[in-house]
């Protein structure tokens, strides 16, 4: 009877023992790899769901890539990959016949690299100063200073209207190149060129310009000789407009070549 019992405890224990066994050997092990596989797969639905939103944003945009084709062609006309100047010159010559201006006289400079415009900072304003030989009267209490109120210094108000130039715009992708033009034609005609020439295809900003009456030609002696006139005010100007084209690089491209 004993020995029935030592083996059924045996037997026992080895059941026991195997299942601990397979529980650490096998059942565990293939439970843990569930749980990451699960885990993974929550990860992976989660990016996957991400990815369907951008996908279907991408989708969106892409529907509106002719009107953005179609914007870059016009703003390539505006700011070309290079300087241009023979289009730049038959753009000067239809604005002048439609303003009845006469084009004599243009001049390249050289390219110069894009320089941001920064606003000026006033100075800020001094603090009133005490009157010559005033002085508190004796014991009397100075009363309290007011309480200042909370406003932007100078140098801030200058920061939040000043123009807040582009990181995609630098130096090396943009730049600037100077033209001088001579005009013919009545003052206020040579005015609407100017407007015109700043609202035309290419852009352009008109920095300076002065205006000088027109010589005009004399009528001549009898010996056949003529003599340069003045003309009137109302009559014939000559003016004289500096401006600046500009030139977006392409980054694949070489560099600007001189406009001169």
């Amino acid at each position: 009877m004993d020995r029935n019992r030592l083996w059924v405890l045996g037997v026992v224990l080895l059941i026991g023992a195997t299942v601990v066994l397979g529980w650490a050997l096998g059942i565990s092990p293939k439970l843990t790899q569930a749980s990451v596989a699960d885990a993974d797969r929550a990860a992976i639905e989660t990016q996957n769901s991400a990815y369907e939103a951008q996908v279907a944003t991408l989708k969106k945009q892409f529907e509106g890539i002719g009107g953005l084709k179609s914007d870059l062609a016009a703003l390539r006309l505006a700011v070309p990959r290079e300087a241009d100047i023979p289009a730049f010159v038959t753009q000067l010559d239809a604005i002048g016949q439609q303003h009845q201006v006469t084009l004599t006289d243009i001049k390249v400079n050289d390219a110069q690299p894009y320089v941001p415009v920064l606003a000026a900072v006033p100075a800020a304003p001094a603090a009133p100063a005490a009157a010559a030989g005033e002085a508190p009267a004796a014991g009397s209490t100075p009363p309290p200073a007011a309480a200042a109120p909370v406003v932007p210094t100078v140098a801030e108000a200058a920061a939040a209207l000043a123009p807040k130039p582009s990181a995609l715009v630098t130096a090396a992708n943009f730049v600037s190149v100077p033209v001088s033009l001579t005009v013919d034609g009545n003052y206020g005609n040579v005015l609407d060129f100017i407007e015109g020439l700043q609202k035309g295809t290419r852009l352009v900003l008109v920095t300076t310009f002065s205006t000088l009456p027109a010589v005009a030609p004399a009528p001549a002696d009898a010996g056949g000789r003529g003599a340069g006139a003045v003309s009137s005010a109302s009559d014939v100007v000559t003016a004289t407009i500096s401006a600046l084209v500009y030139v977006l690089l392409d980054p694949s491209a070489a560099p600007v070549p001189p406009a001169g």
